[in-house]
């Protein structure tokens, strides 16, 4: 039996997603006052860098924020894999360090990991996690816990991926907000910044549901032209970095099919080779705010096409800036560079979510073999002795 209906729309689930799963109310409190307690611990205000690790998604969002949160605090910031984080890079933490653990779950073995072996330098760790129950909660000297409700009513075939959309929305959030409390609290912004940007945070959550709607017409028939391709690259730069890299995961997790992401201008040097080869079966997917990279978008946009390939330009400038598109995709947000990965997310679930219904596939995201021992029951070291 199909489990979706012949011209199934997703718009609807987009918007009940964040009526129900981020329950914005609900996460604005629970965050606010983790985060008032966390900006209050002088470990935490006096940092004089800040080290984010997480795997997965919850890399992709240190990546995204990272930029904004230099700004917004003054601090030096930089975003890890939990990996190279915790095997490689702790072991050079120094006195006015703080590190940030990122765990949905609360459970990955190398989030966790990186807290230990930054508590056994003596340097102070935050964990960002959806579970108050899991081991990094109770491992990490501080918290930010982001709620959100997997209980959304929606058909099992593919809740989950909504889900997933809405916790990803949901620790962009405690980030965010986290590092603008900060800079406040560091006199390196004012007030009124702060509450200036926290609001069009949340504006840029709420209408999710009428941005997928707007766009998803056009997803829709994208589908239909793509066919049974097999890989799609997401291509930005600076806080789209994060975004490309979340894009693509969706694809070769929910689909499954190969989704690359790459940094913008790493394609002109590598990839540029296999679209000239490819040619109509190179579909990329450039993620291009109004901002420091845009004008490098435009330009990759223009390599693409002349090269053979599609690109399909996810950006709230004029249609005109991309002539050689394949597509273009006005998200018409108004979010300025540094939020623009509260939306620019967007299309590529939606997309997948097309692409899963018109292949037929049963469940979405794909079920683990494993009751997820690969990300949770690994190895974890307590201390960094014999790490060189």
């Amino acid at each position: 039996m199909h489990p979706f209906e012949p011209g199934q729309t997703f718009a609807g689930d987009i918007a009940l997603a964040v009526q129900r799963s981020v329950d914005l109310p609900n996460l604005r409190r629970v965050v606010g006052e983790h985060v008032e307690a966390a900006v209050s611990d002088e470990r935490v205000s006096q940092a004089r860098r800040v080290l984010m690790g997480g795997s997965g998604d919850s890399w992709f969002a240190a990546l995204a924020v990272a930029p904004a949160w230099q700004r917004w605090t003054g601090i030096r910031t930089e975003a890890r894999t939990a990996m190279e984080f915790a095997r490689y890079e702790s072991m050079l933490l120094d006195s006015g360090d703080l590190v940030i653990s990122i765990s949905n779950s609360g459970s990955s073995s190398r989030a966790r990991e990186t807290v230990l072996l930054a508590k056994d330098r003596g340097v102070p760790t935050l964990g960002v996690t959806g579970s108050l129950t899991g081991e990094l909660a109770r491992q990490a000297d501080l918290i930010v816990h982001r709620p959100v409700s997997e209980q959304i009513g929606l058909p099992a075939h593919y809740s989950r991926c909504l889900v997933n959309f809405a916790e990803y929305m949901a620790v962009l959030y405690a980030l965010y907000v986290l590092g603008l409390r900060l800079g406040v609290q560091r006199g390196h912004i004012t007030e009124a910044t702060c509450a200036a940007q926290i609001a069009r945070i949340e504006q840029a959550i709420e209408t999710q549901g009428a941005i997928a709607a707007r766009i998803e017409p056009a997803i829709a028939t994208l589908c239909e032209q793509l066919g049974d391709i097999d890989t799609i690259w997401a291509l930005g730069a600076g806080p789209s970095r994060g975004t490309a890299q979340y894009s693509a995961a969706k694809f070769h997790e929910q689909m499954p099919i190969n989704g690359i992401g790459q940094d913008l201008e790493e394609w002109a040097h590598l990839e540029y080779f296999l679209t000239l080869k490819w040619e109509a079966r190179a579909v990329v997917l450039v993620i291009a705010p109004p901002g420091n990279s845009f004008d490098r978008a435009q330009e990759i946009v223009k390599g693409i096409a002349n090269a053979g390939g599609r690109a399909i330009v996810v950006s709230s400038a004029p249609a005109s800036a991309f002539p050689e598109s394949y597509l273009y995709l006005d998200l018409a947000d108004n979010l300025d560079e540094w939020l623009s990965p509260l939306s620019y997310h967007l299309p590529a679930q939606l997309l997948v979510l097309h692409m899963a219904a018109r292949a037929g596939i049963p469940y979405i995201p794909m079920r683990r073999h494993d009751a997820t021992w690969l990300i949770a029951q690994g190895i974890v070291r307590e201390t960094g002795r014999g790490l060189g």
